[in-house]
């Protein structure tokens, strides 16, 4: 399977940005299954990047593009995802996605441990795997670090 990356320009995507990412891979045309995007900070302005990979030869027409895979970022599409809603245990993430590992922040996570992803898991791609970061929620079961609509702080004042 290969990857190509490209810089779309969805300046004005705002919130929305996962979506409209979305969008514009889906408009291709191309059978995608995996969508990383990453924040590429090696110039004087940061420029957000994205990173999918074909399930099958990578196009023709983009094969100039083609790389060896994200060096890091946010997965907004796997294999598996659609199977993640509700709650379920970290050996069946593990077994039925393309999710590597589930990983808790500042706490173990055992294979039986229970995660509520209320509908939306978000992992990131790191050192080739792709990893779900989780913390524990109320009722002794942890939920995904990254939730789907995150209030803003301070009255958006950051």
């Amino acid at each position: 399977m290969s990857w190509i990356s490209f810089a779309p320009d969805l300046s004005s995507a705002g919130q929305h940005f996962d979506r409209e990412v979305l969008s514009v891979v889906d408009g291709a045309g191309q059978a995608v299954d995996v969508v990383v995007t990453h924040v590429d900070r090696s110039g004087p302005v940061a420029v957000p990047v994205v990173f999918v990979r074909f399930a099958g030869d990578v196009p023709k027409d983009l094969a100039e593009s083609a790389v060896d895979e994200p060096p890091e970022g946010r997965c907004v599409r796997f294999p598996g995802q659609d199977r993640l809603t509700g709650a379920h245990t970290a050996s069946s993430i593990v077994a039925d996605t393309a999710i590597d590992e589930v990983v808790g922040i500042g706490t173990s996570v055992t294979p039986d441990a229970v995660v509520d992803t209320f509908g939306f898991v978000r992992p990131s791609f790191q050192d080739g795997r792709l990893v779900l970061l989780v913390e524990p929620a109320a009722g002794g079961v942890f939920q995904p670090a990254e939730i789907e609509q995150p209030h803003e702080c301070c009255g958006g004042r950051h």
